[in-house]
């Protein structure tokens, strides 16, 4: 017979067994009950950070946002796979920035016609630009004086896919003919040259030279010397600065070999090309949460309380902010109001605060300065009585160093946030965050005087 001992041990191991086997029975449906939960919310995809971090502001966790492109790269060259575009088959929104920032939207459209899809860039007031002459059309016509061999053009900063180029000899014609043969050899497509290539020039032949996110250059080789007519689809301006450079390294415009003979369409039907950074504005952000909360109302009406008390939340930070540096900017004189980037990305962060940018390329070609450009970048930063230059925030500031090395300045980071970088996940900046670092540095730079 057992003990009395041995029979309460016996029934002590049963409670506790039981007591066991009951928290794992309600342990696992806690857990099964969460899955359902999380597979219940509504699936958002946002294309890329800025739109990822203002949907989770505003949706909290009556939604699951997810990134549609992976929050690291670069939103201009990424394009969506067959296994990227399945998953948007299933989700219930995608919301993007629009302004010609996501090239694969149009991709999304035609293979997923249903999807409910917000353009945040609808909402709010667009920084244009001519972008480039239809076929058969120009926009710049000059005359070089160019030597035989390796010249190139030279490019800024672009968000623009292809500019079309065609060289021709001087032959002394009027401009009216002149303006009637140019437009006759811009009626071909032309054939694609990439970044950084060399290509003999052929008379009367179109280049459409392939553009990139960040600065570049392209070779022509010329057979011989002289004067040559220069054609090209678009005028140089902020949006796609370019200049046409000899092979000494030098412009060919400060040379005086470079005589414009006619800037502006040659038709009234050019495209109409936006600046797509319209997520770097304190009053846009304010506009893109009033865009996310209306559409997340229309979609899950039973959560509009949550909707409009999280846009408050975070629409008040950003007027608070907005007011704060208004005031700082407003005490500033105007010549003190400028500022040096190397990317161009800050037009209506500008706009906001009455600021004036000057991206980097528009002054200098920074993979080979030459003396005349560094002087005349010094030059420039001494007459606006810049000393700060500002790079990508999470990029290698090199290329700014070589330049603030000559000014005798420093340099500073400006977040574009079209991606995530290693700084940002160590600091734990989101969207607002990362907008009072760009306004605090740009204040900074300008109340410090110039040595």
């Amino acid at each position: 017979m057992e003990s009395k001992l041995a029979k309460r041990n016996k029934n002590l191991k049963k409670k506790i067994l039981s007591i066991f086997l009951v928290s794992i029975f309600f342990l696992t449906s806690a857990c099964k009950s969460s899955q359902i939960k999380s597979a219940d919310k509504p699936v958002i995809y946002t294309s890329f950070y800025p739109v990822y971090d203002l949907c989770q502001k505003i949706g909290g966790d009556t939604v699951d946002v997810r990134s549609f492109m992976p929050l690291d790269k670069q939103p201009h060259s990424w394009e969506p796979s067959p296994k990227d575009m399945k998953k948007l088959a299933s989700c219930d929104l995608l919301v993007v920035n629009g302004a010609n920032m996501e090239p694969w939207l149009d991709t999304v459209r035609e293979n997923l016609p249903d999807l409910d899809i917000l353009k945040l860039s609808d909402s709010v007031d667009l920084i244009t630009y001519k972008g480039a002459a239809a076929i058969g059309d120009f926009q710049y016509l000059a005359r070089i004086d160019i030597e035989a061999g390796k010249n190139k053009i030279d490019f800024g900063h672009t968000h623009e896919d292809v500019m079309r180029v065609a060289f021709m000899k001087d032959e002394g014609l009027s401009q009216k003919d002149l303006v009637k043969k140019a437009k006759e050899i811009m009626s071909q497509k032309g054939e694609l040259v990439v970044q950084k290539s060399t290509n003999k020039v052929e008379e009367g032949k179109v280049y459409g030279i392939e553009m990139g996110h960040e600065s570049g250059e392209v070779f022509f080789d010329f057979p011989e010397s002289g004067k040559w007519i220069f054609v090209s689809d678009r005028i140089s301006e902020d949006l796609l600065p370019y200049n046409l450079v000899d092979t000494k390294g030098t412009f060919l415009l400060d040379e005086g070999k470079e005589e414009s003979l006619m800037e502006g369409s040659s038709s009234g039907f050019d495209k109409i090309t936006y600046d797509p950074h319209s997520w770097i504005s304190v009053a846009n952000a304010k506009k893109y949460l009033n865009a996310i909360q209306e559409k997340f109302i229309e979609k899950y009406p039973e959560n509009e309380r949550t909707y409009r008390k999280n846009k408050l939340k975070y629409v008040d930070q950003l007027t608070d902010l907005d007011a704060e540096y208004k005031e700082k900017f407003s005490s500033l004189a105007e010549d003190k109001k400028n500022f040096l980037t190397l990317h161009y990305a800050y037009a209506y962060l500008a706009r906001d605060f009455n600021l004036t940018q000057y991206p980097l390329q528009n002054l200098t070609s920074l993979e080979s300065p030459s003396l005349k450009t560094i002087k005349k970048a010094i030059d420039f930063s001494n007459f606006k009585n810049i000393s700060t230059v500002f790079y990508e925030y999470g990029q290698n500031p090199k290329q700014a160093k070589t330049l603030a090395e000559e000014i005798d300045g420093k340099i500073s980071p400006l977040a574009s946030m079209e991606y995530i970088t290693k700084e940002q996940e160590d600091e734990g900046l989101d969207y607002i965050g990362l907008m009072r670092m760009n306004l605090e540095n740009l204040y900074e730079s300008m109340v410090e005087e110039k040595k």
